[in-house]
């Protein structure tokens, strides 16, 4: 068993003895670093809440597939001094709200062990998972109601699994590798992508980052985590679904850790994901017959590879962790010729295109108003917008330096801006690897070039650089300069304008020059604390109304008493509505088999092979079923089985039931 290491938690106590011995346990090993994982629920409002990424009003969440996680590591020196804490989570944003919140509660427990320059919040980037956790934005076009409850859901995982990490230190070494995943990924958007100089497209084998780079974690015990970094937009699970789901990674991480045991914590990180697609037929389906099928052969792809990078990592991590951090206004940010190659520019407020509001044809299609590549102004379209949100027009000023975007809102050019300009940078160097900490979607290229910056400048130190995409903050995307002039929608939703990504090769290079010089690095304005500002709306659930005679927990539809391994059992329960507890970090659904007197758990709703659902009667809307589906595994054990559902219903009084519910027993043969 292991033995829990608190280091940092020693020191916030005073506990100097505790610390001495901990530190001369590492010195006398050959392990260089420090090394804990971390993972935590996550999920929050079931259903009656729009979800997160196709902007699409009636996308309305269901039901679950299966949950979210945070899954965290923690890596310090030996003397437990230097650290960082890297969080993958099944998100489709990290806002600043959630960074700061997250920051503050673990210095409350850790005291300075944990900053906002050190905690990197890196989101998966799932479409599946529901909003209302943004601050800004909730009163403007593409707004969504905030819900404090959510968002409490969601800062609490993240700390808790944080906090698993630090107490789970020990003395480890970490080892790396690098391999490519082939057919998990197609470039969506390749009419911008051509538009890069031939001489640059020719350096590169494919026009999608094919390279996996992960981190094996290994200390006394063995391995605990494993990390990896791999660019495709988890939109496997697509426009039209409606479960909550961590989609293609968050079904690879689960695999990974299924298959590994000994609690080992598995992340399939995010990177420049902005034009990569994993649905491969370029029309929003395939390969799979569909979402479903196309998210486990995505995810299979990777894991396949990550299995195979885990089992020969041989490359030891060694040398000093350092990280820099800085926050920096990208509104009439000026931009050195150096970078731009066309001379001084600068960046602009920020701003939505006419082909923003096209979407991504290939993952699903925007209004149908819009096509991306549109560069003309239309005033009808303008006038919509002005009479239906209120918005005012945008400046010349912001036009002209927004160049070949037409303008369909600015929230940027507001005053005050109704949209955060300030956007944070991080750059985390552990040994050899350097992460580059970017809020933002890049797309293919522009990663290339914004790593490539920060290599040129570390030199050999640095053997490899890996981009950690949509971390600490949301702002867009992030074109090459050659790609924003075709305005698809990449180019539409690159908010700064044409000069985005000089702007963040510009600042990278500058801690980058900083990290080698062992120099600090100026902070930069602080952004806007919009915790406490805006308004929340209450996740107030309509009381729950049953049948004559019936009772919460209740069968509504009974299982068959038997069913073969591949078979799909199918039932449902009489339930209340799941926004009255998320039941985060429990679960609503649990399969169980019988073993003697027991009843064994073997699958719950946080597994592939369940689905549930909350369906409600047309002409009792009160009335709620829990609607499960059980695909049988083909390698499940024959016997006796049952179904368990809990979960809160509301009476009409207002007063809280919780229930539980058990199905009658069937047989698998």
């Amino acid at each position: 068993m292991r033995v829990s290491l608190r280091i940092a938690a020693a020191l916030a106590i005073g506990s100097v003895s505790m610390f001495v011995l901990l530190v001369a346990r590492a010195a006398d090993s050959d392990y260089s670093y420090l090394i804990g994982r971390g993972k935590a629920d996550i999920t929050g409002p079931a259903v009656g809440v729009q979800l997160w990424g196709f902007v699409r009003p009636d996308q309305i969440a269901e039901g679950i597939h299966f949950r979210l996680f945070s899954r965290a590591f923690v890596i310090a020196e030996r003397n437990g001094e230097k650290r960082i804490a890297f969080a993958s989570v099944d998100l489709g944003s990290v806002t600043h709200a959630i960074h700061q919140e997250v920051v503050e509660r673990l210095q409350k427990k850790y005291g300075n062990a944990y900053t906002e320059d050190n905690v990197i919040l890196s989101a998966t980037h799932t479409h599946s998972g529901p909003s209302g956790y943004w601050h800004y934005g909730t009163e403007g076009p593409i707004g969504m109601p905030f819900y404090q409850a959510h968002f409490e859901a969601i800062v609490q995982g993240i700390v808790d699994s944080i906090a698993q990490a630090h107490e789970d230190l020990q003395p480890g070494d970490i080892h790396l590798a690098e391999g490519t995943v082939e057919g998990a990924g197609a470039n969506r958007s390749t009419t911008a992508y051509l538009n890069n100089p031939e001489s640059e497209r020719a350096r590169y084998a494919a026009d999608t980052d094919t390279q996996m780079t992960l981190l094996k974690l290994v200390d006394v015990s063995g391995s605990i985590g494993m990390i990896n970094w791999f660019a495709s937009h988890p939109t496997a699970m697509n426009f039209f679904n409606r479960l909550i789901s961590g989609d293609h990674k968050g079904h690879a991480s689960a695999r990974f850790e299924a298959e590994a045991g000994n609690g080992l914590v598995a992340a399939f990180a995010q990177s420049n994901a902005g034009d990569i697609t994993p649905n491969l037929n370029l029309n929003n389906t395939g390969p799979g017959e569909n979402d479903v099928e196309t998210t486990r052969i995505i995810a299979e792809r990777q894991l396949d590879v990550s299995k195979k990078l885990f089992e020969a990592a041989s490359e030891k991590v060694q040398g000093a962790i350092l990280v820099l951090h800085a926050y920096v206004n990208m509104a009439y940010h000026p931009v050195s010729g150096e970078f731009t190659g066309a001379g001084d520019q600068r960046t602009c407020p920020s701003a939505f295109g006419y082909a923003f509001a096209a979407g991504s044809t290939e993952d699903g299609g925007g209004n149908p108003l819009f096509k991306e590549g549109m560069k003309i102004r239309s005033a009808m379209i303008d006038g919509v917008v002005e009479k239906q949100f209120h918005l005012p027009p945008p400046s010349d000023e912001c036009r002209e330096c927004q160049g070949e975007k037409v303008i369909l809102f600015a929230p940027g050019d507001m005053n005050p801006p109704a949209q955060s300009q300030i956007v944070p940078i991080t750059l985390a160097r552990v040994g050899q690897l350097t992460i580059v900490s970017v809020p933002a979607e890049f797309t293919t290229m522009a990663g290339r070039r914004l790593r490539e910056s920060v290599a040129k400048i570390l030199g050999d130190s640095s053997k490899h650089v890996v981009l950690a995409g949509y971390a600490n903050e949301y702002a867009g995307y992030v074109t090459t300069r050659e790609e924003y002039a075709t305005q698809q929608y990449e180019g539409g939703h690159t908010l700064f304008g044409p000069w985005t990504l000089a702007a963040y090769q510009q600042e990278f290079s500058r801690l980058a020059r900083a990290m080698v010089a062992g120099e600090p690095v100026d902070p930069g304005p602080a952004p806007i604390d919009m915790r406490g500002k805006v308004k929340g709306n209450a996740l107030e659930a309509p009381a729950d109304s049953l049948p004559a005679s019936a009772k919460f927990g209740d069968q509504a539809n009974a299982p068959k008493r038997s069913y073969k391994r591949g078979d799909t059992v199918e039932m449902a329960f009489w339930s209340g509505d799941p926004r009255n507890d998320f039941r985060t970090g429990n679960t609503f659904l649990r399969i169980e088999r019988k073993e003697g007197d027991k009843w064994i758990t073997v699958a719950a709703d946080n597994d592939w092979s369940t689905k549930c659902r909350w369906v409600r009667s047309a002409d009792k809307p009160t009335e709620l079923q829990f609607a499960v589906t059980w695909a049988i595994p083909a390698d499940t054990s024959p016997g006796a089985y049952r179904i368990v559902h809990e979960g809160n219903g509301k009476l009409s009084d207002g007063r809280a039931e919780r229930f539980t519910g058990t199905s009658s027993e069937f047989q698998i043969k």
